[in-house]
């Protein structure tokens, strides 16, 4: 038998925060935990339909100009800002914007880099502008005549042309004005000008049709004709080679002429060339402004690179992708019921999801509806908010709406300005001082502060304004307003009290205090236990230790060429930028005040003392991540005479010699006398190592799978920072025998200490320490799955990062984790057969999604730990969702009604017209339905729908690149698309059952049975404990993985829909009682919404037996409770099992816990009706295991329990709330409550593996 002799529990002490926290507090700390309400009110105006602008894509390019370093810089027209590129095309920066200081401009259309300078022609300021090349003011210097155009400069003079047939000279060294000259046969609306390299020839482009040369005197005062042409064609610009050639923008075209303008050729398929530049070494480059690209070319015209070009997203649909991620983080979901309404004209308005518990899956669908175009009528809107919110709408009310508690927000997301100012302000108001509903103002893509959302923020009473110019900042932005939103409905009481860990006569503890727009400030303390199970005296705080250390620390990270136990410093803040910066360019101070934050000093001076220099509390929280104590290698490998000891690995660790392992020096010391250390995830992203000797760090490990969520940490606001989830999973270690040195084709197969972690809500990813030597740690591996971006990114043991990209549709095999989401569930270490050989694997559900995003969490993952951790099968987990109908069909482009170009930008072959197609493609959003696609070959998309009735139908598919497939390509495309009806969306986010021979003498097999439940209330088997093959076959899907299908059957369903909440949250409790079955005892309830409460919540506790077990068999149908009894009848033999309804929307709040003959289940009541803000009651029930008779039914508290733990005779729990005071049968001090459970033994037992075990 496997030996546990650990109690689990974590202490949280809470204070009040008044503001923003940038992650959701446990749930039931305080008086009140009734979630917020928040209506989403996203624009779809006209407007919403134009292109973002981002960093390597170009919008409306007017101009183009290179320096002396090859830099190349591009004026976009839209934005009036320049983007700087370096010679390669590498986007360095960008500068500028509409406005009137002196680094700003007004419509310009063409400028010039000459020297060290940047001249720009301000077009409506009616000014010359003077910048250096990064953007800073220089000087301003008005113009004579209005609306100037085009602009050239030599060494002396800077010459510009305006709209009729003038050119106007300043002095360049001055720039003041010096001659002004008019040429009205030869010059007629001069765009675009530019000097040959001499700086004595000028050319001059005519908007209305004419080529123009001229020569110019040394003083500037004359321009005297040389040549022209004219063109019954809009000319744009031009310019000279080294050989005197001269290249020419036309409307669609680039043209070459000799130095006579006697036409040479042409290079065509621009749309609107309106710039053009040679630089020193004759490479012509072209502005193309539909076309959305700069183009390079060499004299012979032929192209040599290209910026831009892409199909930058919309704002509409950039919004909607946005929205679709707010509404897939746990962080904010959790803490808030979401609406979604669209608006822009009155006819264009309505609420497409009103406020519910199950809004956010609701709006991950029917976002997708909103379609851009009409006005922007916000005071209709914000009227009809205001209606909607006071119930008087046919959409019924908002949940807890009147409640005292109850907080309510609307977010109004719009890229344009509205009419009736007064009318939205008078809204606003009203909705604030009469109705308790507050209003953020987001401007996106404005490119810049707007007057109307600042008065709007303010009589909305969020004060502030928003504003994003690009999906980045919008998601960072709106998550801003969530968090405040959230927030708001938090007033923490008292402390919550959640795991522990044991060892010997000492209990390690970790706790926590919530600070305000601070990070949150853990402790982890070692404590006496008592002889009567209390806690004693206190022998270190790791926190206290942490603060008063004088000396360096060793922080670390992977993922960077710089090795060792101290990498995370600012002398490597150049390796680091991109691994803590990931979405953003940060300067070298920011870099060094994040680095140097995380290391532990107020560079963000949070205390607002006034110092950056000083100490801030170094250890964070210590919140889902539990704690696990690891010494000198102790797993068993004495010989038992249970029946299945040969398959067993105490008989394997014998036959492998762990006993040497004990003895030898591969711990850095003999391993007999390795230093034992507590291992504690906190969520500043560090793993950290504490010697349980006197509680000094000896690290603290960064994984690059996380690492990615310190940027988060600064905070905008002056004195604060921004709490994060960091390493918030909870770390197993084991002893496994294999290669660790694979790739020196040697095979040394020897003992490690793994330690392995899931990422929490840090994240969709894990890792893995090599910590046989605990003072020279190594990275095994990392892994991350980005789901926005749909990415992988896999760290080896060396830390060299790759990235295996799945939005095409395929991946790597080996590397397929992108239904990974986040990493909940704790993997369990294993051995099965592989090859028909032992390998270590690790075996873990696949995440939660929020119950809102169907593309990941529902699978189980098997990863091989002797291969760096990639994938040898990912076992999808069976959705209830099914097809209802839908519609395949060969799709070609040029079709004309179907296949057609995107109206804004004339790409051809991007608006696929499925209503032309096929019309029908529908479904009905009320019982949350949904549509999906499919293309081959693949291509990004995005679907927009039209309400027809009740129903959303497929209107268009907007796709992000030209359809590929053509009629006389032979290339045939094919276009799938998916009617389905159900409202769960499943993940799996709870720990696994894992049933070895370990665990109990009937498992005779190798391998193990595993027992994975979900958010649809299944209870799923999956049998690994067959001989399995590795897949060699190169050309086959599951290339490098197992080759076989493993096995699964649905064993139990609690019948789950959104309305009755019969999720899954939590791993089921295993015993084998004295019949010899095998028993798994669960509960339902939504723990991310314990206050959620509706007539049809009917929550239920169940203990049901697998009849099959040891052996695994297919069932059909699988089990529901018309197969089971409920006291006080006993289920016979015949029978499935037991199960108890749950009353009064009660919610099991942590997972179930088996002491011989009793279960029990730690259960949540929330208040009801007028006391709605109330936490709700704290409920400790005991059930007979057999039966499902009720054998304990106490109140403990107000608040939320957590699991119980079982030492001996004495049961603990936690309350995250209030304990109450005398308890018949209990004693509490401050929020630990202890007991004395009155089981008795029964005839079976079943250990199954545990997180926390160390073999």
């Amino acid at each position: 038998m496997v030996r546990y002799t650990r109690i689990i529990f974590f202490i949280f002490l809470l204070v009040v925060p008044l503001e923003l926290l940038a992650k959701n507090p446990p749930p039931g700390t305080g008086t009140s935990d009734v979630p917020a309400n928040i209506l989403i009110m996203l624009d779809n105006s006209g407007s919403m339909r134009e292109r973002l602008s981002t960093a390597n894509n170009l919008y409306y390019p007017v101009d183009v100009e290179t320096d002396s370093s090859g830099n190349i810089y591009v004026l976009e027209f839209a934005y009036d800002r320049i983007k700087k590129f370096d010679s390669s095309g590498n986007f360095l920066r960008s500068f500028g914007r509409y406005g009137t200081r002196c680094d700003q401009w007004r419509d310009a259309r063409q400028f010039q880099v000459y020297g060290d300078r940047i001249y720009i022609a301000d077009h409506t300021g009616n000014r010359l502008v003077v910048l250096d090349l990064n953007g800073g003011c220089v000087a301003t210097t008005t113009t004579r005549f209005s609306r100037p155009n085009g602009i050239a400069v030599n060494n002396n003079f800077v010459f510009v042309g305006n709209t009729g047939s003038s050119i106007e000279t300043f002095n360049r060294g001055t720039n003041s004005q010096h001659n002004f000259t008019t040429h009205n046969s030869d010059i007629s609306y001069a765009w675009g000008m530019s000097f040959n390299s001499a700086g004595n020839r000028l050319i001059v482009s005519s908007f209305r049709g004419m080529i123009s040369e001229f020569a110019t005197s040394g003083d500037g005062s004359s321009l005297t004709l040389q040549r022209k042409i004219s063109r019954n064609r809009y000319i744009t610009d031009s310019g000279f080679d080294s050989s005197g050639n001269i290249y020419a923008t036309e409307i669609t075209r680039l043209r070459k002429y000799n130095s006579s303008l006697t036409y040479l050729s042409q290079k065509t398929g621009f749309r609107n060339p309106y710039g053009m530049h040679t630089d020193s070494s004759d490479n012509i480059f072209v502005s193309d402004y539909r076309g959305h690209r700069v183009v390079k070319y060499d004299t012979n015209l032929n192209q040599l690179m290209q910026i831009g070009g892409g199909r930058s997203a919309t704002r509409i649909s950039a919004a909607k992708k946005v929205i679709r991620q707010i509404v897939s983080n746990t962080d904010l979901t959790s803490g808030a019921n979401f609406g979604l309404m669209e608006w822009g004209s009155p006819n264009r308005m309505r609420l497409l999801v009103p406020i519910s518990d199950n809004g956010a899956a609701r709006i991950y669908n029917s976002v997708g509806r909103v379609a851009a175009r009409g006005g922007t009528d916000l005071n209709y809107a914000l009227n009809f908010a205001r209606r909607y919110y006071t119930g008087q709408t046919q959409y019924g009310s908002v949940p807890n709406y009147g409640q005292d508690c109850a907080q309510n927000y609307i977010i109004v997301i719009s890229d344009g300005i509205w009419g009736n100012h007064g009318g939205v302000i008078t809204q606003a108001t009203a909705l604030k001082d009469q109705h308790k509903v507050k209003t953020f103002a987001v401007g996106f893509a404005l490119s810049g502060a707007n007057s109307r959302y600042s008065t709007l923020a303010t009589a909305g009473g969020t004060t502030t304004p928003l504003y994003a110019d690009n999906e980045t900042q919008l998601l960072a932005t709106l998550t801003d307003a969530i968090k405040q939103a959230i927030s708001g409905r938090l007033t923490f009481t008292t402390p919550a009290v959640m795991s522990d860990v044991q060892r010997g006569d000492f209990v390690y503890q970790a706790t926590f205090e919530y600070a305000n727009n601070k990070q949150w400030e853990g402790s982890i303390k070692k404590h006496k236990l008592n002889n009567n199970g209390t806690l004693g005296a206190v022998s270190w705080d790791a926190a206290e230790k942490l603060n008063d250390r004088t000396s360096e620390r060793n922080i670390w990270t992977s993922g960077i060429t710089s090795s060792g136990l101290n990498n995370f410093v600012t002398n490597n803040r150049d390796e680091l930028a991109s691994l803590i910066f990931p979405t953003s360019t940060p300067t070298d101070t920011q870099l060094d005040n994040l680095i140097n934050f995380v290391r532990g000093i107020d560079t963000y001076d949070q205390d607002g003392d006034g110092s950056t220099t000083d100490n801030i509390h170094k250890l964070a929280d210590v919140y889902h991540s539990n704690l696990i104590v690891v010494g000198a290698p102790e797993a068993s490998s004495t010989t038992s005479n249970t029946s299945n000891f040969d398959k067993t690995d105490t008989k394997y660790r014998i036959d492998n010699n762990y006993d040497n392992f004990k003895i030898n020096n591969s711990c850095g010391v003999t391993c007999t006398n390795r230093e034992e250390v507590v291992y504690a995830g906190a969520n500043n992203g560090i793993l950290h190592a504490f010697k349980t000797s006197d509680g000094e760090e000896l690290w603290g490990f960064i994984p690059p799978a996380v690492a990615g969520n310190l940027e988060r940490i600064p905070s905008t606001k002056a004195n604060a920072t921004n709490p994060i989830y960091g390493v918030d999973g909870s770390p197993i270690v084991k002893d496994i025998y294999y290669d660790d040195t694979p790739n020196d084709n040697i095979s040394n197969p020897r003992w490690r200490t793994i330690l392995i972690s899931g990422l929490g809500g840090g994240g969709n990813g894990f890792f893995a320490l090599d910590v046989t030597n605990v003072n020279s740690p190594k990275q095994i591996f990392s892994i991350k799955n980005d789901p926005v971006n749909q990415v992988i990114t896999h760290w080896d043991s060396t830390g060299l990062s790759s990235d295996y990209s799945y939005a095409g549709g395929s991946i790597l095999p080996e590397f397929d984790f992108r239904k990974l989401g986040e990493t909940w569930s704790s993997p369990r270490v294993i051995r099965i057969k592989v090859d028909g050989k032992d390998r270590w694997v690790a075996v873990f559900g696949g995440g939660y999604n929020q119950a809102v995003n169907p593309n990941y969490g529902s699978a189980v993952f098997v990863i091989d730990m002797e291969n760096e951790g990639k994938l040898l099968k990912s076992i999808e987990i069976e959705d209830k969702k099914t097809q209802i109908g839908g519609s395949t069909g060969t799709l070609f482009s040029r079709v004309g009604g179907i296949l057609e170009p995107d109206p804004t930008t004339g790409t051809e072959n991007t608006l696929f017209k499925v209503h032309n197609w096929n019309p029908n493609i529908c479904y009905d959003p009320g019982s949350g339905g949904a549509v999906t696609a499919e293309f081959t070959p693949a291509v990004s998309y995005v679907i927009n729908f039209k309400t027809v009735g009740s129903l959303e139908c497929v209107d268009t598919v907007d796709f992000d690149t030209p359809w590929p497939g053509t009629r006389n390509s032979g290339n045939t495309g094919t276009a799938i698309f998916r009617i389905m009806s159900n409202d769960i969306v499943n993940s799996v986010p709870a720990d696994l059952t894992v049933i070895t021979a370990d665990g109990t003498g009937k498992a005779n097999y190798e391998g193990a049975l595993v027992y994975a439940t979900d958010l649809e209330g299944k209870v799923t088997k999956i049998d690994l404990t067959k001989q399995f093959t590795i897949d060699t076959d190169t050309s086959s899907s599951g290339f490098k993985t197992i080759k076989e299908d493993i096995g699964q059957t649905t064993l139990f369903i609690t019948e789950a829909t959104s309305d009755n909440g019969r999720f899954i949250y939590t791993r089921p409790s295993a015993t084998i009682n004295n019949d010899s079955n095998l028993w798994l005892y669960f509960g339902t309830g939504n723990t991310q919404k314990l206050q959620e409460q509706s007539t049809q919540i009917q929550n239920r506790l169940y203990g049901i037996k697998d009849k099959d077990f040891p052996n695994f068999a297919l069932v059909s149908p699988a089990g529901d409770i018309s197969k089971c009894k409920t006291a006080p009848n006993c289920p016979n033999s015949s029978d499935l099992g037991w199960y108890v309804n749950l009353p009064n929307y009660q919610k099991l709040s942590a997972e179930p816990t088996v002491d011989k003959n009793r279960v029990y289940f730690p259960i949540y009541e929330p208040t009801t009706g007028t006391n709605a803000c109330k936490t709700g009651k704290a409920i400790l029930t005991g059930y007979d295991t057999k039966c499902g008779n009720s054998v304990l039914n106490v109140t403990l508290g107000t608040g939320v329990l957590s699991k119980v733990v079982v030492q001996g005779d004495n049961i603990y729990i936690g309350i995250a709330g209030e304990a109450k005071e005398n308890i018949d049968g209990f004693t509490s001090s401050e929020n630990l409550i202890t007991g004395k459970s009155g089981a008795q033994a029964t005839g079976g037992t079943v250990q199954t593996q545990y997180w926390r075990e160390i073999d």
